[in-house]
């Protein structure tokens, strides 16, 4: 992709390429390939996507760019609150401190009649021994630290638990879920116990609305463009952002969008080519302690942001439909929407903290946000809410305690007649 220094160039740039029909240009509409069998083109996946999950809403995806919004943001109650991530290398959630030691701990004593399971489970997970000389003759010292890249954390659990959540504000004792009475999690315990159980995924715990799938290992702006203006501008729904390429991530919920610049940028045939600069706007990382919800209105309040603008171009058919684009500055990895909250199991084939239980956190989740801001949220949530996969694990559970009763009662000898 070329580089330009200003937008003389840039748009000399592009006329150069119409000219010489060498637009490099990305399709979102064609036929694909997905381990080797016939596939629909992304639009029509993410199409089919939409429509199935706001059917309720009555929403149809739209892809003609005169009939989308170009600016929307979230209602207020709806932004994500802004809450820490709790980098991996300072001991991750295990080193997060509560009203008395630390998160997890607080959790051991609530669930888990005060033993260590998930504290000692996420402590041990990136823990390691290493060895320090002290000079030549020195003695040498053992040390521990944590084994992880410097920018690993939970920003993908901030960003799925403020999508999905409204703000934890409430005070919650144990009890009320099924825990220890007496053991009461406050408002900023709640909200990294929320982060814990969303930092895991699995494929099916989440949707790609825009995909890495462009040759520059981005999105097609094509895609992109559509997720925005589908997802923020008709639904009101916000947005996860993987905001760097490649195997570091970065992760923030989008909330807000504006096309703050769309100018024709010459044709080819039937293809239309629209050049566009879009801000987008998104809740950045804070501290759990620090509310952010007006308690009368429930409107977010306070929450940390930033914005990024992104230049791109749009590929539009005869009917003035998206059928692709590419960008033309970063505009990160990816973009994508959070399902449910994954049920950790020993064995990770259900990755997370298998001494977490998921419907114990949710529930401890409702009973501290606003009664009103919560019903808000049962209606536009998407996704089951609850891992299916619990269910599924309990009735095999079932099916193998009864099958070993029957087999115990089939061994047993018949009474004695009389």
């Amino acid at each position: 992709m070329a580089h330009f220094k200003d937008w003389a160039s840039l748009a000399i740039g592009i006329s150069v390429l119409l000219a010489s029909g060498h637009l490099p240009a990305e399709s979102n509409i064609g036929q694909r390939r997905v381990r080797g069998e016939p596939a629909p083109s992304e639009r029509d996946e993410q199409q089919t996507l939409f429509n199935h999950y706001f059917q309720g809403q009555k929403l149809s995806y739209e892809t003609e760019l005169a009939k989308l919004k170009t600016a929307a943001k979230v209602a207020a109650w709806r932004i994500p609150y802004s809450a820490a991530i709790y980098p991996e290398r300072s001991g991750g959630l295990a080193a997060a401190r509560s009203s008395a030691g630390t998160v997890l701990g607080k959790y051991d004593q609530a669930f888990h009649d005060g033993q260590s399971l998930a504290e000692s489970y996420d402590r041990r997970r990136n823990q390691r021994t290493g060895v320090r000389r002290g000079g030549l003759f020195g003695r040498s010292r053992t040390y521990t630290y944590y084994d992880a890249e410097s920018w690993e954390g939970y920003c993908s659990g901030f960003t799925a638990s403020t999508i999905r959540h409204p703000e934890p504000l409430r005070a919650v004792d144990a009890a009320a879920v099924g825990g220890r009475p007496g053991v009461v999690f406050q408002p900023a315990e709640i909200k990294a116990l929320l982060s814990a159980v969303y930092n895991r995924t699995r494929q099916d715990s989440y949707l790609y609305v825009a995909p890495a799938s462009s040759s520059s290992g981005g999105p097609n702006m094509g895609t992109f463009h559509l997720a925005l203006a589908n997802y923020l501008g008709q639904a009101g729904y916000p947005l996860g952002i993987d905001r760097t390429k490649g195997r570091e991530a970065w992760n923030n919920p989008i909330y807000e969008y504006q096309v703050t610049s769309i100018r024709d940028a010459g044709r080819r045939g039937d293809i239309a080519y629209k050049e566009l600069v879009t801000k987008i706007t998104y809740t950045w990382y804070g501290s759990d302690t620090v509310g952010q919800t007006n308690l009368e209105t429930g409107e977010r309040q306070g929450q940390q942001s930033r914005s990024m603008s992104i230049r791109y171009y749009l590929e539009l058919d005869a009917q003035g439909k998206i059928v692709g684009g590419r960008a033309l500055s970063h505009a990160g990895h990816f973009l994508w929407i959070p399902l449910f909250a994954v049920q950790g199991i020993p064995d990770q084939s259900s990755p997370g903290n298998p001494h977490l239980d998921v419907p114990k956190i949710l529930a401890l989740a409702r009973h501290s946000a606003l009664p009103e801001i919560q019903e808000q949220y049962d209606r536009v949530v998407i996704g089951p809410g609850v891992d299916p996969q619990i269910a599924v694990r309990a009735e095999a559970q079932r099916l193998r305690e009864a099958s070993a009763r029957s087999e115990a009662g089939a061994g047993e000898p018949e009474a004695a007649g009389r």
